[in-house]
Order: structure tokens, then C-alpha cells, then sequence
């Protein structure tokens, strides 16, 4: 692996990681490595790839100069979201491949198509 910002870079992951209150494998698990691996750059016996660099700055939101470089704050502003966005933003980083298609199939209805789903959806919640 690639080195990336010197030994202070181990530094920065630990303080990170602290900082969002994860254990090594929760914070392994959103960028696809495991616990071991996150203790074995925290120990600088492995250095990080430029895709985790770029996982761990969309993950979590974090300044890509501070975490190679150590410059800026820890965190980018975080951008206002409405409720919509939250949601559509947690759909995507789930493994629901369902709902992702029919949302995708549903995108691509012409409009008599989404009428009838409408009509179902609304039907279906009045019934709860």
C-alpha cells in the first residue's frame, strides 16, 4: 500500500475514529476492510490506499487535506439536508437492491404508470 502524509497519518485515523466514537471494526466495516486491518494502520503497519482515503472522506464526511495532511479541520461543512435527501441518501448505502429498482423502475414509468402506483401506494396506507 501506498504511504500517505507520513507517520502522523496513523495519528489522524485513531483521533478520527475516537472522535465518531467507532470501534475498529465499525470503522472498517463502513469502508470495507476489517478491524484488524484499522488496528494495523493505526500502528502504522499499514498505510492506507487512496480508495480508503476517498471512502473514509465520503463516509464520514471528513476534510481529505486534514486527514493526509493534517491542515484544516477534521470535518467539511456539513451541507443542509431535507428529510428527502436523508432518506434517499440512506437507501443508497443500504443493500436493499429492492427498493433501489423499483425506485429505478418507477423513475422511468411514464406518467399514467405512476399514477396506478400512486393510487396503490396511497390505498395501501389507508389501510394501516
Amino acid at each position: 500500500m501506498k504511504k500517505k502524509g507520513g507517520g502522523k497519518l496513523k495519528n489522524r485515523i485513531k483521533e478520527l475514529r475516537k472522535t465518531l466514537n467507532l470501534t475498529q471494526n465499525d470503522f472498517g466495516k463502513e469502508i470495507g476492510i476489517t478491524g484488524a486491518t484499522v488496528s494495523d494502520i493505526e500502528r502504522g503497519k499499514l498505510s492506507l490506499t487512496d480508495r480508503n482515503v476517498s471512502l473514509i472522506c465520503e463516509k464520514y464526511n471528513v476534510n481529505k487535506d486534514w486527514i493526509l495532511y493534517g491542515n484544516g479541520e477534521m470535518f467539511l461543512p456539513e451541507l443542509p439536508e431535507d428529510e428527502f435527501t436523508k432518506i434517499l441518501a440512506e437507501i443508497d448505502c443500504s443493500d436493499d437492491e429492492f427498493i433501489k429498482q423499483f425506485l429505478r423502475t418507477y423513475w422511468e414509468l411514464d406518467e399514467d404508470g405512476k399514477k396506478v402506483i400512486q393510487n396503490f401506494a396511497q390505498s395501501l396506507a389507508q389501510k394501516k
